[in-house]
């Protein structure tokens, strides 16, 4: 798994600029940012921060251990791994809970059924086919997200939610631009649990949300980062994710190809899965 940092575009296959982001500027030409840079780098004297996770009191004692392990194997690899703190990842949840909800809900009021999306079958009015169409074509976590961020964004709520929201989110930004003022990457479990059954945490979507807690302050400061099976608890895999600074894609490729040089983890398949 990798996402990539926000708003950048591989400059050599893209071919036009469309009108409106030479508007708005909104992408990123990096043409030396080839991924296959990174690969053949030696990590020997490689700063690595070990994030300090300290809302993180609900990691089970597998993903701990396996990440330790990992700790252990990025050092024996030359990295210099040390323990480092991020103060306001705490605040990673909540605060993606208000934006991404009110994205979503700015996003998709397109979808009426007129014009994009589910259309309702024999409408008796136009108030009816919107009401349907967004009704059916709307899973129950989507309808939440719409009504929170409808919620946020409404007058007299706007400030005190999604304004405060965004002044956090810059402050989670903060941390991780300070920690990249002393290390080159940052290592951490990619989930405080393995992976729960499906269905399990639909009754409690908040328990569901905060399985989130280590990947989303990621997204918040618009940072690249990737996930690495690191080992199992259990019988279920768990991941490690390494972050780097902004448009550094090959770094964190490159960090991870030499992990699993060293390991074999991306090789096993959970037991009842596949091919044993």
């Amino acid at each position: 798994m990798h996402h990539a940092t926000y708003g950048l575009r591989n400059g050599t296959r893209a071919q036009f600029v469309t009108q409106l982001e030479r508007l708005l500027s909104i992408t990123f030409e990096r043409r030396e940012s080839a991924y296959f840079i990174g690969f053949g780098g030696e990590v020997v004297g490689t700063e690595t921060g070990h994030v300090h996770w300290k809302a993180a009191e609900g990691v089970e004692a597998g993903v701990r251990n396996a990440f330790s392990a990992a700790a252990d194997e990025l050092s024996a690899l030359g990295c210099v791994v040390e323990e480092t703190s991020l103060p306001s990842l705490a605040l990673s949840v909540p605060t993606y809970y208000v934006v991404a909800p009110a994205e979503a809900s700015s996003n998709l009021a397109r979808y009426d059924g007129v014009r994009f999306g589910h259309r309702a079958a024999n409408p008796a009015d136009l108030n009816d086919l919107y009401e349907r169409s967004r009704g059916e074509g709307f899973g129950a976590e989507v309808k939440r997200r719409i009504l929170i961020g409808t919620f946020v964004l409404s007058h007299g709520y706007y400030d005190a939610y999604y304004l405060r929201a965004q002044q956090v989110r810059q402050l989670i930004a903060n941390d991780f631009n300070q920690a990249f003022e002393k290390y080159d990457f940052l290592i951490g479990p990619t989930t405080p649990t393995a992976a729960f059954a499906l269905g399990e945490k639909t009754a409690d979507p908040v328990q569901m949300y905060l399985n989130d807690i280590f990947t989303i302050g990621v997204n918040m400061a618009g940072l690249p980062a990737c996930s690495v099976p690191m080992g199992f608890d259990g019988k279920l895999p768990v991941g490690l994710q390494i972050i780097g600074r902004a448009f550094d894609e090959a770094g964190i490729l490159g960090l991870a190809h030499h992990y699993q040089q060293a390991t074999d983890w991306h090789k096993r398949v959970p037991e009842g899965y596949g091919n044993e």
